[in-house]
């Protein structure tokens, strides 16, 4: 890890900027429940706020991913950082003014979405610019030191709102914005002159979209976590918070994310520590350990063992989303990496605001229990679909030579001789 972060002073910016975002992410959803909750807010509305917040990042990511692609990466970046400041902040007072509408708290958050689709499809291609030999050092790094600060976070959260409002966590959030913006304002990006000519918006998409369609590991596995959103980490995301506030109370969900979090530095660590051969392979297997949190959720079972489960599930996704950031940066071509991590990023999570929202309905149909325990079964059902694909099953660590020499695809190809 010191390997990796004594690279460059830009690096260790990006790093730490990424860390304390990942903080802000931790606490934010944690607060918004709390605070909706304590005004009386139900499980169908905070739902609908939680998916209001993803909806807008799946309509414009793509475009977000052709401006990153074309201009200057951290630009956009720091823009979008300061825009959700601002936007915590209102949600911020006017939680702690009274009970605010849910039109008002609706428009915050799919602002703060919007602001996201400018700002995520960055990531993938400052990283692989910052640390281009290192990619699974660097990402293993960063999801360990993310998952770390959000170790704390929710116990500091959960302080928080045992003493104060829960209004502020929101208020710590959007402190987390400003220091990242302050932070990527400050690097350096090698050969990142800004485009003499506005972008192409229609072709370039087309462009990335043939890059992206042109690889049957990567769309497959978007395909599969696509449904995920719907049926496992939607509902999964809005009952954990709705059942465990309930059972045991704000404070102590809190320290069940915590829990989360450190599974999730035992997942960065052992990602930091192994290189598989086949690593998507690798990274299904380990998901496998998230199988069973859902369930554990859905039961009336101790607070130990829920802790116990969330360590095993944050371990596991934190591994798999490494070797999965890992693989996309590693495989596909420079010059479309934003837009192929928009589409990465849209597909994975395109239906996620539709299982959010449909989880109070579902559950008033049937029980919280029966849409948990559907969750744990069809991520089951999914990750061995995937690993019956033989491109997912197969694909190398290392980028073959061939895809080295020039990208996929006429439409790349042009565009690849155009850049250089």
């Amino acid at each position: 890890m010191r390997r990796v972060l004594g690279q460059s002073p830009g690096l260790r910016r990006f790093v730490v900027a990424r860390a304390l975002s990942r903080a802000g992410d931790a606490v934010f959803p944690i607060g918004l429940a709390a605070a909706m909750v304590e005004q009386s807010f139900g499980a169908s509305d905070v739902g609908v706020v939680m998916g209001a917040s993803l909806a807008p990042v799946v309509l414009l990511m793509p475009i977000g991913g052709v401006v990153l692609d074309h201009f200057n990466a951290r630009t956009p970046m720091v823009a979008a950082d300061i825009a959700r400041t601002l936007l915590q902040a209102l949600l911020t007072f006017s939680l702690l003014a009274g009970r605010p509408p849910l039109w008002l708290i609706l428009v915050l958050s799919l602002a703060s979405g919007a602001a996201q689709a400018f700002f995520q499809p960055g990531v993938a291609g400052m990283l692989r610019q910052l640390a281009p030999e290192r990619l699974r050092e660097a990402n293993a790094t960063i999801r360990t030191l993310e998952s770390v600060v959000a170790l704390t976070a929710p116990a500091l959260a959960g302080v928080v709102i045992a003493v104060s409002d829960a209004a502020i966590v929101i208020a710590l959030d959007a402190c987390t914005f400003a220091a990242s913006a302050w932070l990527l304002a400050g690097i350096r990006l090698k050969g990142a002159a800004p485009a003499t000519a506005p972008p192409r918006i229609w072709r370039e998409l087309r462009e990335g979209w043939q890059e992206f369609t042109a690889r049957p590991w990567l769309w497959s596995v978007v395909s599969v976590f696509s449904l995920f959103g719907l049926v496992v980490f939607g509902p999964f995301d809005v009952l954990k918070a709705i059942v465990l506030i309930d059972r045991f109370g704000a404070a102590s969900y809190a320290w069940l994310m915590s829990a989360f979090s450190l599974g999730a530095v035992l997942g960065g660590l052992l990602a930091l520590a192994t290189a598989p051969a086949r690593p998507l392979r690798t990274g299904l297997l380990a998901l496998l350990g998230f199988v069973p949190l859902p369930v554990v959720i859905s039961l009336d079972l101790p607070v130990t063992l829920v802790a116990a489960a969330m360590v095993t599930g944050g371990a596991a996704n934190a591994y798999w989303a490494v070797v999965w950031a890992t693989s996309v940066q590693s495989h596909a071509p420079p010059h479309a990496l934003s837009r192929i991590h928009a589409y990465d990023v849209i597909g994975s999570i395109g239906l996620m605001p539709a299982g959010r929202a449909l989880t109070g309905a579902a559950t008033a149909w049937t029980s919280a229990a029966t849409v948990l325990f559907t969750s744990s079964a069809a991520l089951l059902a999914g990750c061995a679909a995937l690993l019956l694909v033989p491109a997912v099953r197969r694909l190398p660590a290392d980028r073959p030579p061939q895809e080295q020499k020039a990208p996929a695809g006429p439409a790349a190809a042009t565009r690849h001789a155009r850049d250089h």
